[in-house]
């Protein structure tokens, strides 16, 4: 049976999107789910760099043809796998972003659970995914620009027939009244992480911090894809 795909977008920079694919996937995997993330943010990788992974070759040269997809996974944290970039104007122009399609499908046969982390706003390397995930799950802060930004990429993302799993907020404060945000998003909130002045470890939380509010906030969201990752009533895109 294949597994599931989900990627992790947001119209704004800045919103944690790289920190929620991370954990989760780290939670997913602690979790029993065989796991990879993948960082598909072409144009502005940095995976590698806040897990401390120094693996050749990485996704830009399977993307591009120089390499083979087996060659460039590594092993992370808690025994997650991944598939970094690498963030170079060189490597982003020779990168086929059309290529992440194949990858993911093949990905999808090796493990329970892919997570795609995509870069801000529309590009094609964030349709891509998002157009043959199980799920969509859009990240963004509370305040109105995040927001706007996030509910224009989960139209977009509908109209390439993604479907929007729900929404974490972060960098939540205590004044911040979740119910609202959610019906102004018109999406079901999956997890709440507080701005966390004690999770001051380096990445990813739910290693370097697990006690952090962070910490817990991502393992509950892991459990809950790990849930619908179970659940043979979810309705699964078929592959083309």
């Amino acid at each position: 049976m294949a597994g599931d795909v989900y990627t992790v977008a947001g119209g704004k920079g800045g919103v944690g999107k790289t920190t929620t694919a991370v954990n989760t996937a780290i939670a997913l995997q602690a979790a029993g789910r065989r796991t990879i993330v993948v960082d598909a943010d072409l144009g502005m990788t940095n995976l590698s760099e806040l897990l401390g992974l120094d693996h050749e070759p990485r996704l830009h040269d399977v993307l591009a043809g120089d390499a083979e997809l087996g060659d460039a996974i590594a092993e992370g944290p808690r025994g997650v796998s991944v598939l970094a970039g690498r963030g170079t104007l060189e490597s982003f122009a020779e990168a086929d972003p059309s290529n992440l399609r194949p990858v993911l499908r093949a990905l999808r046969r090796s493990y329970e659970a892919v997570i795609v982390d995509t870069g801000a706003g529309l590009s094609h390397e964030t349709l891509v995914p998002a157009g043959m995930s199980d799920g969509i799950v859009l990240v963004t802060t509370p305040d109105e620009v995040s927001l706007t930004d996030a509910k224009k990429v989960g139209d977009l993302a509908e109209r390439v027939d993604g479907s929007i799993v729900g929404a974490v907020l972060t960098k939540v404060r205590d004044d911040i009244d979740v119910s609202a945000v959610g019906d102004e998003l018109g999406e079901e909130i999956l997890g709440v992480v507080p701005q966390d002045d004690e999770a001051t470890a380096d990445e990813p939380l739910v290693v370097t911090s697990p006690d952090s509010y962070a910490a817990q906030a991502y393992r509950r969201l892991g459990t809950k894809l790990a849930d619908r990752i179970d659940d043979p009533t979810v309705e699964r895109p078929v592959e083309s």
